[in-house]
């Protein structure tokens, strides 16, 4: 019988660990912190090359209206490889997508979302899938998505 309940809690551990380890789905963690409540913000996903933010509607965005205290966000699979950020803005004209006129709220955290297509893609240590890359310290987080914090730019 202990064999049994063993074996049973193995498989879901292993089945459980799918959505990121050996895949490229993943979800992002983290606090949320110093922005106002009730000012139409949004929480997104975004494409982030050389300096700038993509708002052209070629990467897919993850919104959630929550943006106070912590979130997770399910990291989606149909988008290019690169890199991306997670967002605080304003959505400006309320369509609950981070367009280019929005403004971004938030501070940079050092941090970048890496979606590699292999292995030491872009940076050395990035796995296949979702990764984050610390540009403060060089560290790479390639299992475990979290304390990609975001705080307000005030």
């Amino acid at each position: 019988m202990n064999k049994m309940l063993l074996l049973a809690l193995s498989g879901a551990a292993l089945l459980s660990s799918c959505s990121v380890i050996g895949t490229r789905a993943a979800a992002v963690s983290g606090q949320v912190r110093g922005f106002p409540v009730d000012q139409n913000l949004g929480l997104a996903l975004v494409g982030f090359n050389n300096g700038q933010y993509v708002a052209n509607g070629q990467r897919a965005q993850v919104i959630d209206k929550l943006v106070s205290g912590g979130y997770t966000l399910s990291l989606p699979r149909n988008v290019a490889y690169g890199t991306y950020r997670v967002v605080v803005f304003r959505d400006a004209n309320s369509n609950g997508t981070y367009d280019a006129g929005d403004t971004i709220l938030s501070r940079s955290n050092n941090k970048l979302l890496i979606y590699a297509p292999r292995d030491n893609y872009l940076f050395k240590g990035t796995t296949y899938g979702w990764n984050i890359y610390n540009s403060a310290n060089g560290d790479i987080q390639t299992n475990i998505l979290n304390n990609y914090d975001i705080d307000a730019a005030n």
